[in-house]
């Protein structure tokens, strides 16, 4: 009789100390597509705000503005005076940048999805800038995320 209390108690141990470990694992994924998510939002919209301050102007009849996938082509020098073309595009669900037609690759991290990439002009007397809503997604059917994200940036 005393052995079976004991196997029980046991037992109860084990459930209670499996049951931790799968909670364990569960959050550790859902931290890392939230980390996935939101690594790549930084690097891609600090990149983003970046290159539209250095630019001179935005290319309409280049670029998709208002709509999904959008595409946003900046015009403008570089430090060496030389026209410079940058261009943001999605591909396959990767944010992409181009400069002066070369492909520079994926600013968005490989564990991490764009499902929506929308660029807006808007313009004032005196200035003219770009607002930007991506949706990144990451994760597993189980452990999926999706977080969208905004950001501005005027024209230099």
């Amino acid at each position: 009789m005393e052995m079976l209390i004991y196997i029980s108690i046991l037992v109860l141990l084990l459930a209670v100390i499996m049951n931790i470990v799968v909670s364990v694992v569960r959050s550790g994924r859902v931290i890392k597509s939230l980390r996935n998510i939101e690594n790549s939002a930084t690097v891609s919209l600090e990149r983003l705000v970046r290159e539209v301050r250095q630019a001179e102007s935005v290319n309409v009849s280049l670029s998709t503005l208002g709509s999904n996938p959008g595409r946003l082509v900046l015009e403008g020098t570089d430090t060496g005076g030389s026209p410079r073309t940058v261009e943001f595009s999605l591909s396959s669900g990767t944010l992409m940048f181009s400069e002066n037609g070369v492909e520079l690759g994926a600013i968005t991290q490989t564990d991490a999805r764009v499902s929506n990439l929308v660029f807006y002009r808007f313009s004032g007397p005196n200035s003219e800038g770009i607002r930007t809503e991506i949706t990144i997604e990451s994760g597993t059917s189980t452990h999926y995320r999706s977080e969208k994200f905004y950001s501005s940036a005027i024209l230099r």
